[in-house]
């Protein structure tokens, strides 16, 4: 897959966090997993 589609202004108007939450969430989750869902996980109803 080579190509690349960038989202609508419309949807990442509606996105829950932005590009720079998301690299922030992916390093801290590629970093230290196990905290990373740790955290995650609390706010999960299960």
């Amino acid at each position: 897959m080579s190509k690349i589609y960038p989202p609508s202004s419309e949807t990442v108007s509606r996105a829950h966090v932005d590009a720079s939450r998301y690299e922030e969430m992916y390093a801290a989750s590629v970093s230290d997993p196990e905290g990373f869902w740790a955290e995650h996980g609390r706010r999960v109803d299960w």
